[in-house]
C-alpha cells in the first residue's frame, strides 16, 4: 500500500508540472480578458453623462461614478502584475517539483519523456497564440501584458528550458551525496 502511494505521488509531481505549463499558457489569456473587460466598462461609463438633481453630494453621473465605480475599475492594472507573479510562482513551483522528482530514477525517465512531449505541445500553443495576435481585438487585449507576450512568443524555448532545469534539478537530487551523516568509512 505504501509503495503504491509513493508511485501515485511521484506521478502527481509530473502531472502538476504539466498542469503548470498549461496554466501559464491560459493564465495570461484569462487576465488579459479581465483587463480588457474592465477597460471596456470604464470607457462605457466615461461616455455616460447625466444630471442628478436634488442631491447634496453629487450633481452628475460622472461625479457619482468617480466616487463609487472608477476606483474599482482602476484596479485593472493589478492584473498585469498578478499575471507576472503567477507565472513566476509556477516556474518556481515547477523547479521545486523537478528537484523532488529526483527521488526515483523511473520518475526521472518519465520526466524526460514529458519534457519532450510538453515542448512539442508548446510549439503548437505558440503558433496558435501568434495566429490570435493577428486579430486586432485580441492584440489590443494583450498589449499590456509584455512579459506574458514574450513568454508566449518563445513558448517552446520557455517550456524546454524550465522543464529541462526541473529535470536537471531532479538529477542533482538523485546524485547528491550524503553529508553531515556519520559513516563508518572515516573511522581509522
Amino acid at each position: 500500500m505504501f509503495e503504491s502511494f509513493e508511485e501515485y505521488r511521484d506521478q502527481g509531481i509530473v502531472m502538476v508540472i504539466l498542469l503548470s505549463v498549461i496554466s501559464i499558457a491560459v493564465s495570461g489569456l484569462w487576465f488579459g480578458f479581465l483587463y480588457f473587460t474592465l477597460d471596456s466598462v470604464n470607457d462605457a461609463f466615461l461616455s455616460v453623462d447625466c444630471v442628478i438633481e436634488n442631491n447634496t453630494l453629487v450633481s452628475s453621473c460622472q461625479e457619482l461614478f468617480s466616487l463609487a465605480l472608477y476606483p474599482f475599475l482602476a484596479l485593472k492594472d493589478v492584473f498585469v502584475w498578478v499575471s507576472f507573479f503567477f507565472i513566476f510562482a509556477l516556474v518556481i513551483g515547477m523547479l521545486v517539483l523537478g528537484y523532488r522528482s529526483g527521488k526515483s530514477p523511473v520518475l526521472m525517465g518519465y520526466l524526460v519523456v514529458i519534457v519532450m512531449a510538453m515542448t512539442y505541445l508548446a510549439i503548437h500553443i505558440s503558433n496558435i497564440y501568434r495566429e490570435l495576435l493577428v486579430n486586432d481585438v485580441f492584440r489590443s487585449m494583450m498589449v499590456e501584458f509584455g512579459v506574458y507576450n514574450q513568454i508566449m512568443m518563445n513558448f517552446p524555448w520557455f517550456v524546454f528550458i524550465v522543464t529541462l532545469m526541473a529535470a536537471l534539478l531532479g538529477i542533482v537530487n538523485y546524485q547528491k551525496s550524503a553529508v553531515n551523516k556519520e559513516t563508518d568509512d572515516l573511522d581509522y
